[in-house]
């Protein structure tokens, strides 16, 4: 399904309005990193200067109306552990001090977003009545089962209901080339998930969504490689880049 709920943001990326939760996948624009990291890197393990980036941080906690020792956020490790944040001790800190390794993280707290970082691959918001929860799926972890361990915590963390899934910006199937090894890995979701030699990592990620039980599935549609204006990319910039955030709280 496509997502005109979707609606652009001055960042350059993409915002959406759930009943009771927040979407945000951040573009990179509007902050105050330099260089390849221009300019709302917020990425913690890059190499831009740390300053600029914990800058950056206090932006993306301002959308959600918090400061950045609220943004729940793990040490990602392209693996299927999602963590559940159940109290302020699960919080990583204001620069991280606490973070743990895992590709996703669940609450039934609200105001605190749970924010995943990517640059190519995807950031998978869930929402249900009572929680939510963000996956970082790349073409591994998504094989792996990291979607339906969110949709797991979703659930563990209190979620009711109805699921909906908001895939973001990530690469597409215009410009995600692959090798032989994530073409067979992919190939039991099914043809649609083949374009010629590249995969669409969206309709991946799409299909297992659905078959591990979210009720509707959002996507934006957007990819990442070739819009340089608005969203950085590992793969375009041979690695030498910053990352965009997915976010996603309770209101």
């Amino acid at each position: 399904m496509s997502a005109p709920l979707l609606r652009p943001t001055a960042d350059g990326g993409l915002a959406c309005t759930l009943p009771g939760a927040e979407v945000r996948f951040t573009g990179r624009l509007g902050g105050v990193s330099t260089g390849a990291f221009s300019s709302l890197n917020l990425g913690s393990w890059t190499a831009d200067d740390p300053a600029a980036v914990r800058a950056n941080r206090d932006r993306l906690a301002a959308y959600a109306g918090t400061d950045r020792a609220r943004l729940a956020q793990p040490h990602q490790v392209h693996g299927t552990d999602v963590l559940r944040v159940t109290g302020d001790g699960d919080l990583p800190g204001a620069d991280l001090e606490r973070v743990r390794e895992a590709d996703g993280v669940a609450t039934a707290m609200p105001g605190v977003p749970c924010v995943v970082l990517c640059a190519d691959c995807l950031p998978v918001a869930l929402v249900a009545a009572g929680a939510v929860a963000t996956v970082h799926a790349g073409w591994r972890g998504l094989v792996g089962g990291v979607l339906e361990s969110g949709l797991d915590a979703l659930r563990a963390a209190g979620g009711r209901g109805p699921i909906t899934a908001v895939v973001g910006p990530g690469a597409g199937a215009c410009c995600y080339e692959v090798g032989d090894e994530v073409h067979a890995a992919l190939a039991p979701l099914g043809p649609t998930v083949r374009a010629g030699a590249n995969a669409d990592l969206a309709e991946a990620a799409r299909l297992r969504l659905l078959a591990g039980g979210a009720d509707r599935v959002l996507v934006a549609g957007v990819c990442t490689i070739c819009s340089p204006e608005r969203f950085f990319s590992h793969r375009r910039d041979a690695g030498d880049t910053g990352r965009q955030a997915g976010a996603t709280w309770l209101t």
